[in-house]
């Protein structure tokens, strides 16, 4: 049996239309969240609103993964259409990566209380700009890619979150192996494997885009016999 891929899907079934969209809002939530982090950790913007520049985008990220997920239920259980159960896989899936980014960067944004009063954030910025600076272009790309369904650009997210992935365990090695101050080198690795880990969600929401159903977040590995 063949799979549809997300394109595929979405040209035969706009139901999923509203559904499309709180993703987009749950990403350009997180995407907010990172922003204000990356100000307060890197550049020692004041920690003024967490409330409301964190913790209240995250809830609404997590009752929107609720809705979505209530919604796809609903719909599977008033139609007689088979054909709308790899859209449905698709948003059960896509939704649960969406969700993990506010955690991820909620739980980046605790760093911010271990790090040092004497804190030197340009050793930080030296360490992490360029990659903080991609992570954020990657969540505006991802949402643009899942919004319209581009593969071109989800392709673009996925190469760049394996070579994301790659530079940030280099980087993790090196802070291990360097003279720095126990407390910097812990906050910086840390907040590496946090980069890590956003990525590959990430990268999991673009497969969704150009892989078929059955093969979402396995984008590029060999299949071996079933």
């Amino acid at each position: 049996m063949k799979f549809l891929n997300f394109l595929e899907i979405f040209r035969r079934d706009n139901w999923s239309d509203e559904l499309t969209a709180m993703i987009g809002e749950m990403l350009e939530l997180a995407h907010g969240m990172y922003g204000y982090t990356c100000g307060v950790i890197f550049d020692g913007a004041p920690d003024t609103d967490p409330q409301g520049r964190i913790y209240t985008p995250d809830k609404r990220i997590n009752s929107l993964e609720r809705t979505i997920r209530r919604r796809v239920v609903t719909r599977l259980s008033v139609t007689d259409s088979k054909g709308e159960v790899p859209s449905a896989l698709i948003f059960m899936n896509v939704v649960k990566d969406a969700e993990r980014l506010g955690d991820y960067v909620k739980n980046m944004h605790e760093i911010g209380d271990m790090m040092p009063a004497d804190v030197d954030r340009a050793l930080y910025r030296r360490h992490l700009a360029a990659p903080t600076a991609t992570i954020s272009s990657m969540f505006e790309e991802t949402r643009r890619a899942f919004e319209t369904s581009d593969e071109e650009l989800a392709g673009r997210v996925i190469k760049t979150a394996k070579q994301e992935g790659r530079a940030h365990e280099s980087l993790i090695r090196e802070l291990t192996a360097s003279d720095l101050r126990t407390a910097d080198a812990v906050c910086m690795v840390l907040t590496l494997r946090f980069y890590k880990r956003l990525v590959s969600h990430m990268s999991n929401i673009a497969t969704s885009i150009v892989m078929p159903v059955d093969l979402i977040d396995f984008y590029d590995e060999p299949e071996k016999g079933v």
